[in-house]
């Protein structure tokens, strides 16, 4: 999926936004079955919506950059989760079950 980004660290969140003011970011464990199921939901969503920017990590590999977004965003961690983000600031977030193709779409309406 060509909206669909790894990144793993400031620099290569900062390149893969570029100049987008609005942009998507899921904490994505590898080992849960909540966060299995809430990567499915969030593919379902990137797949609908191929105009937007789409960024993932993988907290098992990136722990460190992981780490980096609760001190920017001043959210505690938690996998999985999932920040909108507009102008370099979360406007909307969730996390395990919640994390939902609907509440997503709802948030954008």
């Amino acid at each position: 999926m060509k909206n669909l980004v790894h990144v793993n660290s400031l620099d290569s969140l900062k390149q893969a936004v570029g100049g987008n003011q609005h942009y998507w970011l899921f904490k994505h464990s590898s080992t849960c079955p909540v966060s299995a199921e809430a990567w499915n939901e969030f593919n379902e969503y990137c797949s609908l919506h191929p105009n937007q920017t789409f960024l993932y990590l993988i907290v098992q590999e990136d722990r460190e950059f992981s780490q980096a977004i609760e001190e920017i965003t001043g959210i505690k961690h938690e996998s999985p989760q999932l920040f909108h983000f507009t102008s370099q600031k979360v406007d909307w977030h969730a996390s395990h079950n919640n994390i939902k193709r609907e509440s997503m779409q709802e948030f954008i309406a």
